[in-house]
């Protein structure tokens, strides 16, 4: 019996080792309504590492034109760098793609699902977004899309990216939907816009997104990020007690929901979800009062938002069963190995980050290979190199103790219930993976295209000799040997004779105790 015939190349169906100008695809990476993005590498420049390689599924999507425009302008170290663009033929026609950095990360709910930050945390990454916002704002241009989904954070330094401009717009670039209302997604649309498409619903007239409605938008993402829920509809049909009317109170406070959201915190969500769109602030503004109240802040903005999980499903109410259902877990809570796990792989893609990078380095000054472009520094003190400096989370802090891969879940239910059937229709660099409808050949995960070898010494907060049962001493640190086989060794992994090992990296035990 003879095989089924392959599949003909289209932006559906590109395998492992296809060439598309000068990137080779190496693996898959997501799909949305308007493209399919793959990670890909640059041919003859390797070294370089990945990139997210877009391709649109229309060959004549305007948007997708405009969103490379958009991105062209940009430069930010939290907005993925557009690194090339042009036109790719296969079987069915052409595909216009884009070539970005690829950003290895969790959607924002999700990487909050599953650590368990603090307040200050919340903070850092709501000020890298604003930052992220004031260059998009300055062009002048506007996102028109923000929520957590369209947020990436990378876990090994908590860095974020806002992703995904295809609803982007800026000066000078040509209208390309009719609507009285621009693309976006409803629940993150502003009290302004319903209220003008409202009292134009005769005129035909157009709203036009302005920079307030980015940073309502990101309003929105924050009180659902510290809260597990949204706040109020803002459509007029929904608000009954007309909570988003011009002089009305607008959502409860985020405290009055959560009482471990500290008041700065508080305070500058209740500023973005403000009613009147001038006492918003600009951009810019926000970022810098987020910046100081990182920094103003005492030690109780370093206890965790969220409280551990002390009960088994069998005993939570129907309601939180209900929301557990939606959230991937029960509201206010976090379960304490889940967060370990995050952490241990958090610790562990840090130490492997700088591993590759020193490789990559050595071999660039022996004139073997390129030099990567310097990569954007934190400052010093907000580094996270071990898990033992996981401890600066606070007193309830929580450190790994015996690192495992975890599974990551799903992208919480409630953000696709928002989102299904009303989102904006984009697709971002690095989506919720999910597998494709299609088979693609021989792509496969991310982590397969590069392997790292065992570092000479031990890595910084890895356990050193004697080593515990189940543990093996290589190379004076303690490590553990999971079933994956070279190549295909994960990116929290190294390679050693054949075989593929996580550091071992403990900590005094957590205090697990659910203080109020």
């Amino acid at each position: 019996m003879s095989p089924p015939p392959t599949p003909a190349l289209s932006p559906w169906f590109v395998p492992a080792g296809t060439r598309i100008g000068p990137w080779r695809v190496v693996g898959w990476g997501g799909n949305g309504a308007h493209g399919v993005v793959y990670q890909a590498q640059r041919v003859g420049r390797e070294a370089l590492g990945p990139v997210a390689l877009k391709l649109a599924m229309a060959p004549g999507d305007e948007r997708f034109a405009r969103e490379g425009a958009l991105l062209a302008r940009l430069r930010h170290p939290h907005i993925p760098r557009l690194e090339d663009r042009g036109r790719w033929k296969h079987a069915h026609g052409t595909a216009p793609y884009l070539a970005m950095q690829w950003v290895e990360g969790e959607s924002l709910y999700a990487w909050a699902a599953r650590r368990n930050p603090s307040s200050r945390q919340v903070l850092q990454v709501l000020a890298q977004l604003a930052r992220a916002l004031e260059a998009v704002h300055a062009l002048p241009g506007v996102h028109r899309d923000v929520k957590g989904g369209n947020v990436l954070v990378r876990g090994s330094d908590s860095r974020a990216f806002l992703m995904d401009f295809g609803s982007g717009h800026f000066a000078g670039a040509q209208p390309l939907t009719w609507q009285a209302m621009p693309p976006g997604t409803p629940a993150y649309r502003s009290p302004e816009a319903y209220r003008f498409t409202a009292a134009h619903a005769a005129a035909s007239v157009r709203y036009t997104a302005a920079p307030a409605d980015d940073v309502f938008a990101l309003g929105v993402t924050a009180y659902r990020l510290v809260t597990d829920e949204y706040p109020p509809p803002v459509e007029p049909g929904l608000d009954p007690q007309g909570l988003w009317n011009e002089g009305g109170p607008g959502p409860l406070p985020p405290e009055v929901l959560n009482p471990r959201v500290e008041p700065p915190l508080d305070t500058l969500i209740r500023r973005m979800l403000s009613v009147r769109p001038e006492a918003r602030g600009c951009a810019r503004e926000l970022a810098q009062a987020l910046e100081q109240a990182v920094a103003r802040t005492g030690p109780e903005a370093d206890r965790p938002l969220f409280r551990w999980e002390t009960l088994p499903p069998s005993r939570w109410s129907p309601g939180d069963a209900a929301e557990a259902e939606l959230l991937g877990h029960r509201p206010l809570h976090r379960r304490l190995t889940c967060v370990q796990e995050a952490l241990a792989q958090d610790a562990a893609s840090k130490a492997r980050e700088a591993h590759l990078s020193a490789q990559t380095r050595a071999r660039a000054k022996a004139g073997t290979e390129p030099l990567p472009p310097p990569p954007f520094r934190w400052p010093r003190g907000l580094l996270l190199a071990s898990a033992v400096l996981l401890l600066l989370f606070g007193t309830e802090s929580v450190v790994p103790v015996a690192p495992a891969p975890p599974q990551e879940p799903p992208l919480p239910r409630t953000e696709a219930a928002q989102d299904a059937g009303t989102d904006a229709g984009t697709v971002g660099l690095a989506d919720a993976v999910a597998p494709p409808s299609l088979p693609v050949g021989a792509a496969g995960p991310a982590h397969s295209a590069i392997s790292v070898d065992l570092p000479k010494g031990p890595l910084k907060g890895q356990v050193r000799p004697p080593c515990e049962q189940g543990q093996l001493d290589l190379r004076g640190g303690c490590w553990i040997k999971i079933e994956a086989q070279p190549p295909d060794c994960p990116r929290y992994s190294y390679e050693w004779k054949g075989g593929c090992y996580m550091p071992f990296v403990a900590a005094p035990r957590p205090d697990t105790s659910d203080k109020p």
